[in-house]
């Protein structure tokens, strides 16, 4: 009897001991748990920094075919068919009797068509005096302007005009520049992101390269713009000099005998001329016929 209850007291000990050891671990977790929310509300910043990732540099192939595929839309189309960009340009030449008035009245045409010279040179020849005018006139009024031209008291000699229409033209060139500055963003895109030295140069390269390729096709689509917007004329304005002969008169008897008279005596003259200039060579002569005379006297003896 007394061994059970001996029994007894020992488990409910045992029980007892192994209840407060798993109270006692429960709140050192607790403790745990809130100390460490404590440190993580005073210390917001000590946060660990995100990790910054590497982008590999591959750069991208740009091809021309692609890009006009890809970047031709409906609207292109349409701007195809109803801008159209037209270049006209000509010249002509015009035959006037008094090359002043001519020429102030075309200064009179060109100031009221809004148009202006590029270029103007006055030439004075022993035939004719001439105005070589070029001319940009408003593509709008250029027919006007033509017209105009023409009125007057001179001669059309010479008249040449073209029309082009490089409507094509145009719209490739700004499907590659669209297509160019894309692939530029692109590049600068992935500037931002490349954190190596050498994919770093290598990407400003190829911005570089685009970017000068984006200059000169802005550049070539301001001039077809101006050659659209203002057209090229060039006139030749002309008026040929009176050219007055002289008549031949004949010579009498008299005259033509006392010119071959002078003429012979000065033939004769420079025939003395001749020889004297030429004295050394009859100097040797005559001494080599005095030792040829000299040789045969003495075999002769």
């Amino acid at each position: 009897m007394k061994t059970k209850s001996l029994f007894i007291t020992i488990a409910v000990l045992m029980l007892a001991c192994q209840s407060k050891k798993d109270i006692d671990q429960t709140n050192d977790n607790f403790d745990t748990t809130i100390m460490d929310l404590s440190l993580a509300e005073a210390l917001p910043a000590c946060s660990p920094p995100p990790v910054h990732t590497t982008v590999k540099f591959v750069p991208p192939v740009i091809k021309d075919n692609a890009m006009e595929e890809t970047a031709t839309t409906g609207s292109t189309k349409s701007t195809l068919f109803k801008n159209k960009k037209i270049i006209k340009d000509g010249n002509m030449s015009i035959k006037v009797k008094n090359i002043e008035l001519a020429k102030k009245r075309m200064d009179v045409i060109v100031k009221t068509f809004n148009a202006y010279y590029e270029n103007e040179s006055f030439i004075n020849n022993d035939e004719q005096l001439s105005y070589d005018l070029k001319i940009r006139v408003p593509s709008k009024q250029f027919e006007s302007f033509l017209l105009e031209s023409e009125k007057g008291d001179g001669e059309i000699i010479q008249k040449n005009i073209n029309a082009r229409d490089v409507t094509e033209d145009y719209v490739d060139g700004e499907t590659r520049l669209n297509s160019k500055r894309v692939f530029r963003n692109r590049y600068n895109e992935l500037l931002n992101k490349a954190g190596k030295v050498d994919d770093i140069l290598a990407i400003e390269e190829n911005i570089r390269a685009l970017q000068e390729e984006i200059e000169s096709q802005e550049g070539h689509l301001k001039f077809l713009d101006d050659q659209v917007m203002y057209s090229t004329l060039e006139i030749n304005l002309f008026t040929e000099k009176e050219i007055t002969k002289t008549p031949q008169v004949e010579e009498s008897f008299f005259q033509r005998f006392k010119s071959s008279v002078s003429n012979g005596w000065n033939l004769f003259v420079n025939a003395i001329l001749w020889c004297i200039t030429q004295w050394t060579w009859i100097v040797l002569f005559l001494v080599f016929v005095v030792w040829v005379r000299w040789y045969l006297k003495r075999r002769n003896k």
